[in-house]
Formats: C-alpha cells, sequence, structure tokens
C-alpha cells in the first residue's frame, strides 16, 4: 500500500546562540501513514510529537530529510499545495484557530476559494455539508466563532479540514483544551469519520487514554526520537521500551486493560 504521507530521517534543530546552545528537537525520526490509518502519536512535552506533524504539513520547517506525498519527494511550492490538499492539520486551539471577523462558512470555505474550486452555489453546499457531517447546522454557517463553544468550535475546524475531502487529518492535542465529556464527543466524531469516510486519522497527543480509543498503531517519542512503534495493542501490552512502561503506569488503573 502506498502511503499518503511519509517522512523519512527528520531532524529539526533549533539554533541557539552558540552551538552549544542548539536545541536538537527531532533525531533521525521517519512516519508513513497509509490511506484509512489511525496513528497515535505520544510523549510528554517537548518529545518532539508536535513539532514533527507540523513538519508533516510544511507549518514548520525542517533541518535534515524527506517528506513525500503518494511516493513522491515534496519539495516545491505545488508539491506543498497538493499535499496540503490530502492531509489536513487541525490545530490545538479552537478559540484562535478561528478568525474571529469571519463568519464560520467564509472560513471553512476558504480553502475551497484559494484554489477555484467549484461555483459560489456549490461552495455554499459543500459548506453546509461539512458543518451537518460534524453535527452542526447548515445555518450555522452564518455564525460568527464567539457564538460557539469550545467543542463546536472544534468541530468547525474539523469541518473545515473535511471541505477539501482529504485523506488523512493530523489532529494536534484537539481535545486537551475540553472538559471530559466534550473530549468524548469530538473522539466519537473523529471514530464515525474514519469508519464513514474511511478518513485517515493522526492523533498527537500525551493522553494515552485517548490514543488507546482512537488509534490501531501507536508512536512513542522522547527526546526527539521514537523509541517505540507498533500497534496500539501490543504497546500496551508488551511494552518493549522503559519510557513507554512509564506512560502507561501513569494511566489510571483499568483504563489500559
Amino acid at each position: 500500500m502506498q502511503p499518503v504521507i511519509e517522512a523519512r530521517n527528520i531532524v529539526k534543530r533549533y539554533l541557539g546562540r552558540s552551538r552549544s546552545a542548539d536545541v536538537l528537537a527531532l533525531n533521525d525520526v521517519s512516519i508513513e501513514v497509509n490511506p484509512g490509518d489511525t496513528l497515535g502519536i505520544v510523549g510528554e512535552s517537548g518529545s518532539g510529537k508536535s513539532t514533527l506533524s507540523r513538519i508533516l504539513v510544511g507549518v514548520e520547517s525542517r533541518t535534515g530529510g524527506a517528506v513525500f506525498h503518494n511516493g513522491e519527494e515534496v519539495s516545491s511550492r505545488a508539491d506543498w499545495s497538493a499535499l496540503r490538499r490530502d492531509v489536513q492539520y487541525i490545530f490545538q486551539d479552537p478559540y484562535m484557530s478561528l478568525a474571529p471577523h469571519l463568519t464560520v462558512g467564509e472560513s471553512i470555505v476558504d480553502g475551497l476559494e484559494i484554489r477555484g474550486l467549484g461555483t459560489p452555489a456549490e461552495r455554499r453546499t459543500r459548506v453546509a455539508q461539512s458543518l451537518e457531517l460534524v453535527g452542526l447546522r447548515s445555518k450555522d454557517a452564518n455564525l460568527y466563532p464567539s457564538s460557539f463553544s469550545g467543542g463546536q468550535r472544534q468541530r468547525v475546524c474539523i469541518a473545515r479540514a473535511l471541505i477539501l475531502d482529504p485523506k488523512v487529518m493530523i489532529c494536534d492535542e484537539i481535545v486537551s483544551g475540553l472538559d471530559v465529556s466534550v473530549q468524548a464527543q469530538i473522539l466519537n466524531l473523529l471514530v464515525e469519520l474514519h469508519e464513514r469516510e474511511d478518513l485517515g486519522i493522526v492523533f498527537v497527543s500525551h493522553d494515552l487514554r485517548v490514543v488507546k480509543y482512537l488509534c490501531r498503531r501507536l508512536m512513542v517519542m522522547s527526546g526527539g526520537k521514537v523509541v517505540e512503534a507498533n500497534d496500539t495493542e501490543s504497546v500496551f501490552r508488551s511494552p518493549q521500551d522503559d519510557y513507554t512502561r512509564h506512560l502507561i503506569d501513569c494511566v489510571p488503573k483499568g483504563v489500559e486493560e
């Protein structure tokens, strides 16, 4: 199976005032995401997981390594544009992700307008369909972000990603700022989208409970490196790395069973 997106031997170094002050955020990290895949990337703060996810869509530059889209190396602006249609990124903070002066419909339709896709009528239809797909009303397109709760705003962000019919959606800690009941609603929505649309999901999180519920595969990061990667059940049942064991030991009793 051809991966939708793949990164090989990624290195990310943040330069300090001197060589000794440089920070190696990612050190020879490789990842691939296939159609319909569900991959969790976990690790504590500073492990490099969010940096990696941003590099996958070109939001952040890399110091070394390469990114591939459908088997071809991504190098030009046109390459990145094609990748971002297939691979959509959702940021952590739904309050910062939506422009307050735009209606949510205007925010959602932006991806279609930038690429010149569809007529105005077709775009309005696509916006309505995307909102309904995430459990909101088509008429919500006329409202501003201030009319919505945090969980509803995150649904709007998901609708904005879905409007381009992506093959993979990268979710960077998208439920970490929500209360538990709203977290469950968003996670159930992602499961439904994965099953109904065969949508691939990369879920970046520090919470193993969430990843175990959602993801078939699991990649554990620490200090900018991948310390363990396997199917999720195998990692929970028989972790091979001490750091992974530490993370699992921190999960409340009963969740990992």
